[in-house]
C-alpha cells in the first residue's frame, strides 16, 4: 500500500503549470505540522503534488525553501499591518481606534491561516539561526510597524504605565497562541473556538483589555 511519501493522485503537474505560491503554501503546512527536521523536501512535494526536483530547482535547498516561506509570510503580515497607518481611515478617530484596528487585523490575518501561527510558535522556540532568521525577517519589521501606534496610544493617554515593546510581545504573542489552539480546543468542545464565535470573541476580548488600559 502506498505511503503518504509516495502515494500520488496521477501525473504530476508540469514546472510551468505550477504556481510559486503553491510549493510555498505546501511548504508552510508541513514545517508547520512537522516541524523543520521532520518536513522533508519529499513530503512537501508529496502536499503540493509536484515532483520533488521541481522543488529543488526551484527553491536548492531545504533551508532556502524555508527562508522563503518566512519571507512570504513577513511580506503579507507587514503588509497587512501597515494598512492601519493610512491617514484617511483615522480621520475622525483616535489613535486607540488606530491600535484597535490593528489588533484586529492581526487577529484577522492570524486566523485566516493559522498554520502561519503555529509555524512561527515552532521556530521561535528554537532559539537558533532560524530563530534569528523569523526575528529579522518577520518580528522586527512587524515591530517596527505596530510600535509607533502603540507608542501614540500611550502619549495620547489612552494606555498608562505600558512598555511599547512588552506590548508588541504580549499581543502578537497571545493571539499566535490563542489561533494555534484553535483547531484542538474546538474539537474538545470550546464553543468560543467555533467559526460563528471565534473572531468576534478575540476582537470584543481585546477591545475590553484595552479600554482597561492593560
Amino acid at each position: 500500500m502506498p505511503n503518504e511519501l509516495t502515494k500520488r493522485r496521477g501525473r504530476p503537474p508540469k514546472a510551468d503549470e505550477v504556481k510559486p505560491d503553491a510549493i510555498l503554501r505546501a511548504a508552510l503546512t508541513c514545517f508547520a505540522t512537522h516541524g523543520f527536521e521532520g518536513a522533508s523536501l519529499r513530503r512537501i512535494a508529496t502536499a503540493a503534488d509536484v515532483d520533488v526536483a521541481l522543488i529543488a530547482y526551484r527553491h536548492g535547498a531545504k533551508l532556502e525553501l524555508w527562508k522563503a516561506v518566512v519571507d512570504d509570510i513577513a511580506s503579507k503580515f507587514v503588509l497587512e499591518l501597515s494598512r492601519s497607518r493610512s491617514p484617511a481611515e483615522f480621520a475622525d478617530g483616535t489613535s486607540m481606534d488606530r491600535l484597535q484596528l490593528a489588533i484586529d487585523q492581526m487577529i484577522d490575518f492570524s486566523a485566516d491561516a493559522p498554520e502561519m501561527s503555529m509555524f512561527v510558535i515552532k521556530e521561535i522556540a528554537q532559539r537558533d539561526e532560524r530563530f534569528r532568521y523569523v526575528y529579522e525577517r518577520l518580528i522586527r519589521p512587524a515591530q517596527e510597524v505596530l510600535l509607533p501606534t502603540v507608542e501614540l496610544a500611550i502619549a495620547d493617554g489612552f494606555l498608562e504605565n505600558v512598555d511599547p515593546e512588552l506590548f508588541f510581545y504580549n499581543v502578537s504573542g497571545a493571539i499566535a497562541l490563542t489561533v494555534s489552539m484553535r483547531s484542538l480546543v474546538g474539537q474538545l468542545g470550546g464553543n468560543a473556538f467555533s467559526s460563528e464565535h471565534f473572531l468576534p470573541g478575540m476582537k470584543s476580548l481585546w477591545r475590553s483589555l484595552l479600554q482597561r488600559e492593560i
